[in-house]
């Protein structure tokens, strides 16, 4: 199944305090299930990975790391840029 998410919101980094940019995003979000066979219950293991882009508004380079990106409708994700962005899974 294929999810996309967008909007703008503001990013912080984790690593560096105060160092805040607004930003437009976008992600896909790819989840797959798959059955174990020979489980009692047929679990199912869910696994999901995202790709994709965020940029400032401004057009101010956004350095790698790792971030917490606050959107305009109230969601926080945990997402980071190392060679490409994603959200990172709670754990």
């Amino acid at each position: 199944m294929l999810e996309t998410i967008e909007g703008e919101g503001r990013l912080e980094s984790i690593r560096e305090p105060g160092k805040v940019w607004r930003v437009a995003y976008r992600f896909d979000i790819t989840t797959t299930h798959e059955r174990k066979s020979g489980v009692a219950g047929a679990a199912v293991v869910v696994r999901s990975d995202s790709e994709g882009t965020v940029r400032s508004v401004d057009g101010t380079p956004i350095p790698q790391g790792e971030y917490r990106l606050h959107t305009d409708d109230g969601e926080i994700l945990r997402i980071d840029n190392f060679d490409v962005w994603s959200i990172v899974a709670d754990q």
